[in-house]
């Protein structure tokens, strides 16, 4: 009998990259408890765009169909100019699923781990944990033992790090590195779709991006709701988090000069619907893999928004980690081919992402998208592992 047979796996963080991990571990026989910091599982924030390669994973998932009839196919991306609104691009769902293979969606993010949840649910109704906020771990050669802040303990055969860019696993793991901020400030905001103006309503989706800043705007939900985010460079720290307030006055005096459909836009943003914060990156790790535990998601490569890929990169890590569970011998080869499989990409992208953040604030600077750069290419499902 291989070892990793009948192993047991602890997951710490309860996100969608949380989630991902365990329903792919499920799906090749695995047992999975997933321990989560906050009072109740479920994932905070507004939308985020899920493109052909995490698309290709969530199929594998079982859960792609689901998701799709929930969300909004994005019909064109336009990039327009940010004070007059003229398009400078178009690239239709038909262009991206030519190239591709499969459309983009427009997620709401709470019905992405709303999906995965309930698979994972539906496998195991009791492998989640909420309150169980992570403090230390140790390990020895037949298994890891994580301790709770709440005096709690629980022991595995492997423990995953999936619990984001202030990972606390990696913290521990690597106690020198920390997160910095990164000189940007995001704002986000949902609007109703009737408050939305008809010339923003009917581009769909739009990126505008101006010297120092750039504004990004989608639909989800079946094209009810629009989601709206703006990055700003700035010298000052915000909080990181997704639930400090804002007003739609400090919104919009962020972008002053943009066209004024998309300022009407922000006006038009219900009161309490604005938050903002502060992004951080960290630098590239040398190794993701420390004995028997192992990082995903933005605990391994830190996903700054500006190629649209941090959920998708997730996703992707979590599929590929099921399979090289599935594929490998012992745990050891497990962890290994899946390091090996996944650290160049996601340095990579990570780095990648980076990049674009100035291309895409410098109008002098030519962007290269996540399709620009053949990342939506990719199959988590068939790379070798």
């Amino acid at each position: 009998m291989t070892e990793q047979v009948n192993a047991k796996v602890i997951v710490i963080g309860g996100g969608i990259g949380g989630m991902a991990t365990a329903l792919s571990l499920q799906r090749r026989g695995f047992r999975v408890h997933v321990y989560e910091r906050a009072k109740e599982i479920r994932e905070v924030g507004a939308g985020v765009v899920i493109t052909a390669n995490a698309r290709r994973a969530l199929r594998d998932l079982g859960v792609d169909e689901k998701l799709e009839a929930l969300s909004s196919t994005i019909d064109i991306f336009h990039t327009c100019h940010y004070a007059t609104g003229e398009v400078l691009r178009a690239v239709s769902k038909e262009d991206i699923s030519r190239k591709v293979g499969i459309a983009s969606l427009g997620v709401y993010r709470a019905d992405l781990h709303s999906v995965l949840m309930e698979a994972v649910l539906a496998n195991d109704p009791d492998c989640l944990h909420a309150q169980s906020e992570f403090a230390s771990l140790t390990q020895d050669a037949t298994g890891v033992t994580v301790q709770f802040v709440n005096g709690a303990s629980a022991r595995a055969d492997v423990v995953v790090g999936a619990d984001g860019n202030a990972s606390a696993v990696r913290s521990f793991l690597f106690p020198e590195e920390a997160p910095k901020f990164a000189g940007q400030i995001a704002f986000r905001s949902l609007i109703p779709m009737d408050l939305v103006p008809d010339s923003v309503r009917a581009r769909g989706s739009i990126m505008s991006a101006g010297p120092g800043r750039y504004l990004l705007s989608y639909p989800l939900r079946g094209g009810r709701l629009m989601n709206l985010i703006g990055l700003v460079q700035s010298g000052t720290w915000e909080e990181e988090g997704w639930t400090t307030p804002a007003t739609k006055e400090e919104f919009a005096q962020a972008f002053e000069g943009f066209e004024p459909d998309l300022l009407t836009l922000i006006d038009r943003i219900p009161k309490g619907e604005v938050f903002k914060w502060g992004l951080r990156d960290r630098e590239p790790l040398q190794q993701w893999t420390v004995g028997r535990v192992t990082m995903l998601g933005d605990a391994a490569h830190p996903m700054t928004p500006f190629l649209g890929q941090g959920a998708c990169m997730a996703i992707e890590d979590g599929l590929i980690l099921g399979r090289a569970f599935a594929s490998a011998s012992t745990i050891t080869e497990a962890l290994q081919r899946y390091e090996v499989a996944r650290k160049p990409r996601g340095t990579m992208v990570q780095l990648a992402s980076r990049e674009e953040g100035q291309t895409l604030q410098d109008p002098s600077k030519k962007r290269r998208t996540a399709q620009d750069r053949g990342l939506m290419d990719y199959d988590p499902v068939a790379v070798p592992v």
